[in-house]
């Protein structure tokens, strides 16, 4: 197998899935779990090899029953920031992390793994550094954990090891994400159905509609995890955003201006603000923006789409029901 890809049957995973088969690579592993069977519609997007659940897939690694592939994308996680579990998020975001690692390690393979700005909390300035690194849920403290672990560990490994802190990712194939979808699906499909678009009203210091993202197009976030696996010399633990924020009116008016001609009316007739749910407070972030400067060291120059351009994408996408 040339690749594999864990949480290849998520989100990201998939769209990486479909690059790799975009450039005529049908030898990917896919390990994911097929607990929420409806992830199915996206495997069926993609041709890939073999498919292993997480538990076979640990059984087959420990008896070394799996050909050394030429890169590990390691993707799959318990996403959910709202999970309160630590036992279980530190199960599959940790631990199993470590093994995988130490097996890319021990074999000198390429490990090319999801990371998350959650790591970095109430923190407007997000920079690969600990003194801005404050997680606020049991998530973000399980992505930073592992990243500890990479900092302590990476010098004994001799090939590339690259920990991309997601932002806000959007995108086909984001379907089966439930309450953890992208906002931008979310009130795409409010819109579609109410013609209505609920948005938080005021939170800490942010007036209604105004808490923001460094929201970045799913097309943006697999050719950067493409760029890093064909510049092995580039190791690290990097932000990947755009480097610019938006903040939820302004992607409601873009929501609605891709359906109709909007003016402020308009958008007061649509946008509804809701008080800000007691479960979130304490453990949401209001702001996120990706100080990229990190990545830009080594050479990397890719073109982001904007917010408005991304959305407009999706939208094509959406309503031609190729989600």
């Amino acid at each position: 197998m040339k690749f594999w890809i864990t949480g290849g049957a998520g989100f990201i995973g998939s769209a990486l899935a479909k690059e790799l088969n975009n450039n005529s690579i049908n030898e990917i592993l896919i390990i994911d779990d097929l607990s929420n069977g409806e992830k199915f519609t996206n495997l069926k997007k993609i041709s890939f090899y073999e498919f292993l659940d997480i538990e076979d897939f640990l059984n087959r690694l420990s008896s070394n029953f799996l050909n050394k592939p030429e890169c590990i994308f390691h993707q799959g996680a318990i996403t959910d920031t709202t999970e309160r579990n630590g036992k279980l998020m530190f199960k599959y975001n940790y631990t199993f992390s470590i093994i995988l690692l130490n097996w890319a390690i021990k074999n000198k393979v390429p490990f090319i793994y999801a990371s998350s700005a959650a790591i970095y909390g109430l923190n407007k300035t997000c920079i690969e550094n600990a003194s801005y690194e404050n997680p606020i849920n049991v998530y973000g403290y399980s992505k930073l954990a592992f990243d500890n672990y990479v900092r302590r560990n990476f010098r004994k490994s001799h090939s590339q090891i690259v920990g991309l802190r997601y932002f806000n990712v959007y995108g086909y194939g984001e379907q089966n994400k439930g309450k953890m979808a992208s906002t931008i699906f979310q009130f795409y499909n409010q819109y579609k159905k109410s013609n209505k678009i609920r948005l938080f009203g005021k939170y800490l210091d942010y007036d209604k509609g105004l808490q923001c993202r460094d929201f970045i197009y799913i097309d943006d976030v697999v050719k950067t995890i493409i760029w890093l696996y064909k510049n092995k010399n580039v190791s690290g633990i990097f932000n990947l955003g755009t480097g610019k924020v938006a903040s939820f009116n302004d992607v409601a008016r873009e929501i609605i201006s891709n359906h109709t001609k909007v003016n402020n009316e308009i958008f007061k007739n649509v946008v509804e603000y809701i008080k800000f749910p007691e479960n979130l407070k304490g453990r949401y972030q209001p702001y996120t923006l990706a100080n990229m400067d990190e990545i830009k060291k080594f050479g990397f120059k890719q073109k982001f789409y904007t917010i408005k351009e991304g959305i407009a994408n999706y939208i094509e996408k959406l309503n031609a029901n190729l989600e």
